[in-house]
Order: C-alpha cells, then structure tokens, then sequence
C-alpha cells in the first residue's frame, strides 16, 4: 500500500519526517516504493525548516498564521481558512499515485490536533473514494493531568473519529517511557511508531517475486481491515535457519521449533501494539509473517491466524507471509474497528468534567452577593 502523508504541526511533522526516512530504506532494500510523498505542515517557520535541512525528501508547507490561543479549536479555526490553499501546494500527481492518504498529528497540540480533523474532511470533500486515515499521538504521562491537554486530545479524538475511515492511536508511553524532551530522544520515539508500518506497506506493493511468500496481502486486505479506532505493533525474534548439505529437508522436530520462533515473534507484537485495549474488543484484523524464505512453512501462517482468531473471540481475520527479512521471524499485527477504549473514554469524560468544573467556577464568581439584611 503507497500512503500520501500529511504531519501537521509539531508532532506530525516530525513523524512525517519518519515516513520519509521509511520510504528511502524500502527502496533502497527492497526497490518498493511505499509512500507518494511526505509533507510536513506548521505554522512555525523555524521548525520547518529544520526538519528540512535533515530530511531532505520531506516536503514542508508554512501556513502563516499566528493562533489566537492554544486550544485545538484555534487550530481548526486556522486550517478552516488556510486549508484550500495548503491543499494547492500540494503535487497533483501525488494524489493520484497513493492508495490511501494518512494524516498525522499529536492530540494533545493546537495546530495540528485542532487542523487535523478540518484537514481530513477537506481531503475527503475532494477526493471521494481515496481512504483517509489518521495516526495520533496521545499525550505523555507528564501532559496527561493538563487541563488544556486534556481537552485538547478529547476534541481531536472525538473530530477525527468522524471523518475518517480509520484511526491509528499511539501511546507514547508505551514506546519510551520516561522519554526526554531532547531531540535525539524524540526522533527514536517517533521511528519506533512508524517502523511497524515497513513491512505491512512493502509486502502490499508489487515487490520482488523473491519475497513473496505462500499467502499474499494485498492493497485490498488492508482497506477492508481498516476500520474505527486503530492499533498496529511489530515483534522479532532471533530465527536460524541452519540446513546441512545432507538434510535439506526440515523434519517435522524442525518445522515445530521454526513455528514456535513464529508464534514468539506474534506474543511480542501482541505486547507491543500500539495502545492498550481488551483483543476481545477487536472485530477485524491483520497479521504479516516476515520470515527467511529457506526457514518458512505453511503451517505457520496458519498456526498465527488460529492464535488470533482465538485471543480475539473470531474476529475477522487476513494474513499472509513475506520473505523480507533474514535470522529472524517478525510478525506486524494491527487489530482494527475497535468496539471500546478506555483511554478514549477517559479522555472524553475528564474533558466533560473539567469543562463543567470552570462553568460552575464561572457562574460562582459572577453570581451577584446577596445583601444582608
């Protein structure tokens, strides 16, 4: 699958930085090209044009216009008078050379988690038919208690859930704890989020007949999975393949073990999706096997979908193969059309209770003093 991605403000931009980044390893290893084009959207010039100066395949839109405060709805504000022109700095050809359009922001911001939604209903208005699906970035455990954080992310979450076919949620926690605020720190928070995108975009393009392996996914599996709330993560494990001259044929001892490093790699993902949710709550999925073409077997492929099938209580599953990798067995899993999320749930509730809790300190201190008698 070719994606057309689109970061707004600080967070975005530098995970569209990444897409980029991504996009140069597939087609230098695997002469694929995964994504159309990069563009990084802000209103802040300086960063910008940092970004610019170390990912030089990125391309950057300044859209010049100061927000009035730091809530999301001046963000919408801004990208509701500045989105068609944005739009037109955008190459035609780059709309029609993807299969799908991602939008990525952080939820927590004001230009981009407020621009986000307006963006993607302005891309959805043009473009009918072409999916448009969104990552964001949940706030970190020290923003988390932020009134104006907190609000924010409720607004983004609750507006681009309506106007887009899917969304992928990402807990930074989860990829770093702890994480500092130095750059260093976030340009390998923000590889870790997008690196489980490699080998699901890859496999899904028109790759080398050598990688491809028993069972196919395709561009179509990706856009009938793609649904609702959104989770994706990515486990590896050491996988040797070790044939001798005299026994090239595996014994049934050797394709168990083989399994085993396959159904290992799948826990791992499991452990590293992308958000936290019950699996039960997952109603379609998606799993890919990268594993070294000499050391794969069918029953693999199967094993892995009857694993899910189980832990998911029979959601709707795809799955395939890929020969992409060597000396280790990497499984993708991104479980899609999420039913609940508690974190979501939380978000709306503390951004309910925080906006009654000013009302009713508003109306405290204008209410007029009763006269004593």
């Amino acid at each position: 699958m070719k994606l057309l991605i689109f970061g707004m403000g600080d967070c975005g931009s530098r995970i569209a930085a990444e897409f980029s980044e991504l996009n140069k390893k597939a087609k230098l290893e695997r002469r694929v090209q995964i994504v159309a084009n990069s563009y990084a959207i802000n209103n802040d010039q300086n960063a910008l044009a940092q970004l610019k100066t170390r990912y030089r395949e990125l391309q950057t839109i300044f859209v010049n216009r100061i927000l009035e405060d730091q809530s999301a709805r001046a963000g919408a504000d801004v990208m509701r008078v500045e989105g068609g022109r944005v739009l037109t700095a955008i190459r035609p050809g780059d709309f029609y050379d993807t299969d799908a359009i991602l939008l990525v922001a952080g939820a927590a911001g004001n230009f981009g988690s407020g621009g986000v939604p307006v963006m993607a209903q302005q891309l959805k208005d043009r473009h009918v038919g072409k999916p448009i699906y969104a990552l964001i970035a949940l706030p970190f455990a020290t923003e988390a208690d932020e009134p104006k954080f907190i609000y924010n992310t409720a607004i983004c979450l609750k507006s681009i859930q309506k106007v887009t076919d899917a969304v992928f949620l990402v807990d930074n926690n989860k990829f770093k704890s702890g994480a500092g605020s130095s750059s260093g720190d976030m340009d390998e928070l923000n590889k870790q989020i997008v690196f489980p995108f490699y080998d699901l975009l890859c496999a899904s393009e028109r790759i080398d007949p050598k990688y491809m392996g028993a069972r196919t996914l395709g561009v179509g599996d990706m856009m009938q999975t793609l649904k609702g709330w959104t989770a994706i993560g990515m486990g590896t494990t050491d996988f040797q393949v070790a044939r001798s001259f005299w026994k090239s044929t595996p014994t049934f001892l050797d394709k168990g073990s083989e399994t085993q490093k396959a159904t290992e790699a799948m826990n791992l993902a499991l452990g590293k999706l992308s958000i936290d949710f019950n699996l039960e709550d997952g109603r379609r999925a998606i799993y890919l096997l990268a594993i070294p073409a000499e050391g794969a077997n069918v029953d693999m492929v199967k094993t892995l979908g009857n694993r899910l099938l189980e832990l998911t209580n029979n959601a709707l599953i795809r799955g395939g193969d890929f020969h992409g990798v060597r000396n280790c067995a990497q499984v993708t899993l991104v479980i899609s059309d999420l039913s609940y999320l508690d974190i979501v749930k939380s978000y709306y509730d503390r951004a309910t209770s925080s906006t009654r809790t000013e009302t009713s300190s508003t109306k405290t201190a204008t209410s007029p003093k009763k006269k004593k008698k």
